[in-house]
């Protein structure tokens, strides 16, 4: 989110493009689960990024062309993808021996995100593909002329276009980016924790993510920073409750 934010662009929608991430993402294990190859994982990861991504360019081409408020968009499209995943998980996609419970099958092992190392409790290689992407994101922030776009245009539009910066496409590539990595935070969620889809697969991931965005100051490693202090603030509420 913090790309967007930067470029004054207002992504809200980032639990739906994480909700579409883990529905493009599941399609393999979920309409092929006799297929065990190490393909699976990988190609997994990469459909979760593609189907973000398309879906955060909803809202990205409906404020390009019509100027429409990206808030709103972003945000309606969120219960779209809701309700879509639960259309899935009773209908078509839920799994003729769950005993009628609104559930996929369950991924099959080529399809699960393996644990950092043993005994680590749920802690996955998602993790790393977070930190990896926020390192991505900071170089590319910081270090590269696309970076330098992002913020020129965020802080003055006007000033973008005497540069020869397109408005139109920036909102694309904001929108599509964070889209794309919300989709990998999906499947990843969906692949390492809960390995098959339900009517619920997030706490709120994608609107938490908003104040984390804010709290590491739009920088990806503060925003690492951040997440892991409100991480530990959800466990610790978590652990006081039951003490």
């Amino acid at each position: 989110l913090s790309v967007c934010y930067r470029a004054n662009i207002w992504n809200i929608g980032a639990e739906g493009q994480f909700t579409l991430g883990a529905i493009v993402g599941s399609m393999v294990p979920v309409l092929y689960p006799d297929l065990e190859d190490p393909i699976v994982l990988p190609l997994m990861l990469l459909m979760g990024m593609i189907g973000g991504g398309l879906y955060a360019a909803i809202p990205a081409y409906l404020k390009a062309r019509f100027n429409t408020n990206e808030i709103l968009t972003s945000l309606m499209l969120v219960y779209v993808s809701q309700l879509f995943l639960d259309w899935l998980v009773r209908g078509p996609w839920r799994d003729p021996q769950g005993h009628g419970f609104p559930q996929t099958v369950q991924f099959n092992d080529s399809a699960i995100l393996p644990e950092l190392m043993p005994a680590s409790g749920r802690a996955n290689w998602g993790f790393v593909f977070a930190l990896v992407a926020a390192v991505v994101v900071w170089l590319m922030m910081s270090r590269m002329l696309k970076g330098f776009e992002v913020r020129v245009l965020g802080s003055s539009p006007r000033a973008g276009r005497f540069a020869g910066f397109g408005l139109n496409r920036m909102i694309f590539f904001a929108f599509i980016l964070s889209g794309a990595l919300a989709g990998l935070a999906g499947i990843g969620v969906v692949s390492g924790e809960i390995n098959q889809l339900k009517p619920v697969i997030s706490p709120g991931y994608g609107f938490a993510a908003i104040i984390v965005a804010f709290l590491g100051r739009l920088n990806p490693l503060g925003i690492v920073a951040a997440g892991l202090v409100l991480g530990l603030t959800y466990l610790g509420g978590e652990a006081a409750q039951t003490a």
